[in-house]
């Protein structure tokens, strides 16, 4: 679809009145003038804001009482960013995603509702050999070629999806044999994407960063596990100082970053700690993802997944922190109620792994396309978004899971995973992927589950009553909408197809 020129006239019109505004902020030099700006700008706003006066109201209102999500739309603007990533961050963020919204309803008159974004693994190749590690048992090597993950991106654009996670292997280590290009050539071509990058960091030398900082559409995301002594058991001793290197000169450089956690059974009280969160946010970090550990890959091992008990301490830390601490953080898991249960299976994001398997998940392991099956079938992203498997999933999700506290069809549901693999045959894309669904590991999982059942519905029940509900934001209209919502895209997807 190519876009019109009233389109881009458009484009540069909001990329302009955006750029405008953030640079007033940034320009600011101090709290109490940037909150004095920042509400006139949201003065103008509001006027002209019509039926989203609502939000815009909300949104003043959080300002007004400096929510710490407001701080920390201060630091960034005003200490860790560069001109050009926040101009990047604006444009490709925040304009292109407005501004792709026709595109994506004219695609949903056609049946068809692409997910925001999703992640992409160009390598399995890691400089590090952690312990633990979800993809340590995909085949080894350079991966997807430069032509492949180009052509990749070119057909995500055509969808409305201008977002991209990068994940691994160690995506820096990436580099394609026949051009030599690596993952920020791919970023400088695709200029018009915003990427951000799941890494150990250790490869986040100096010269790498001074492209990272003239780019400005690449986010690193820096895996940790806790403080020293947790990180470098894991990751190898001398990773904890190398990564709080490559933070410090991020952070010079006016590189946005974040940070990624694998909560297990082992550190879990020490990354749901005040202490951990508190020194991330002295590092400059502005934002940062949890994720549960999974039972796969190199050694899988049940002994290490956080407790039911664990991981509602550390919902109870994370929700706190989002109302207390200038930091965004994400708990894929516990997040369930704000995100409509689990995102997989196409519904906001899927995984394409470095052997072009197209997963439903990255701890998914099961493929029934492949991107190059597809191309030489005369098809591709849009058929695997809406193929059979991925509808299953989503559609056993609507019906089976009446708890979001509980979304995972891998740990939490885990007869959905189970179920849907039959169903299609799908295949595992790497040995070994089968060790999740079957044996020691499947009872476990079971059992496993009713215990998390058990001591989350009776919150989940809560959060629907309104128990919840804040004077800024109403959880319980948040998850109705969300019901009607997945309901409604599933239609949209599903129509015409034969679903068992």
């Amino acid at each position: 679809m190519a876009e019109s020129l009233a389109t881009r006239l458009k484009k540069k019109i909001l990329e302009r009145e955006i750029y405008h505004y953030l640079t007033r902020l940034a320009k600011t030099e101090n709290e109490k003038d940037y909150y004095e700006e920042f509400d006139l700008i949201l003065t103008g706003l509001y006027k002209l804001a019509g039926p989203n006066r609502t939000a815009m109201e909300s949104v003043r209102q959080a300002f007004q009482k400096r929510h710490p999500l407001t701080e920390l739309s201060r630091l960034i603007l005003q200490d860790r960013l560069s001109k050009v990533s926040r101009e990047k961050l604006a444009k490709n963020f925040f304009c292109d995603w407005v501004m792709e919204a026709k595109k994506r309803e004219k695609l949903e008159e056609e049946s068809f509702k692409a997910p925001w974004f999703f992640v992409i693994s160009p390598t399995n190749t890691c400089n590090l050999n952690c312990y633990g590690c979800y993809a340590h048992e995909y085949p080894r090597g350079q991966g997807l070629s430069y032509a492949s993950l180009d052509r990749i991106l070119r057909e995500a654009k055509s969808l409305g999806i201008r977002f991209l996670t990068i994940s691994g292997g160690e995506p820096f280590y990436y580099k394609d044999k026949e051009t030599g290009k690596d993952l920020l050539d791919l970023a400088k071509e695709h200029n018009d994407m915003y990427f951000q990058v799941y890494t150990n960091g250790t490869l986040l030398d100096e010269e790498r960063i001074e492209k990272l900082a003239r780019l400005g559409n690449v986010v690193p995301a820096i895996s940790l596990e806790g403080f020293k002594k947790e990180t470098d058991e894991r990751r190898g001793k001398g990773v904890w100082e190398k990564i709080n290197k490559a933070r410090e000169n991020l952070y010079r450089a006016g590189v946005l970053q974040g940070f990624s956690v694998t909560v297990t059974k082992e550190n879990a009280e020490m990354v749901s700690s005040d202490e951990f969160i508190d020194d991330l946010v002295d590092r400059h970090i502005s934002f940062g993802w949890y994720f549960i550990y999974i039972p796969i890959g190199k050694k899988p091992a049940t002994e290490l997944m956080p407790s039911p008990e664990q991981r509602t301490r550390l919902r109870q830390k994370v929700w706190e922190w989002r109302s207390k601490k200038p930091i965004f953080v994400g708990d894929f898991w516990n997040d369930g109620p704000w995100t409509g249960g689990c995102i997989a299976g196409g519904r906001k994001y899927f995984h394409i792994n470095s052997q072009g398997d197209i997963e439903p998940c990255v701890f998914v392991h099961f493929a029934v396309d492949n991107i190059f099956d597809l191309w030489n079938h005369g098809k591709g992203l849009r058929e695997a978004i809406v193929s059979p498997f991925f509808l299953s999933i989503r559609k056993k999700q609507l019906k089976k899971n009446d708890n979001w506290l509980t979304p995972c069809a891998i740990i939490d549901k885990p007869e959905i995973l189970r179920e849907v693999v039959k169903e299609f045959g799908a295949y595992p894309t790497h040995d070994g992927a089968k060790t999740i669904i079957n044996g020691e590991i499947a009872e476990f999982l079971d059992n496993y589950a009713r215990h998390l059942d058990e001591i989350t519905r009776p919150e989940f029940q809560k959060m629907l009553a309104g128990e919840y509900d804040s004077s800024v934001v109403k959880l319980s209209e948040v998850i109705k909408n969300n019901q009607k919502k997945n309901r409604k895209e599933f239609e949209i997807q599903s129509k015409g197809k034969n679903l068992p």
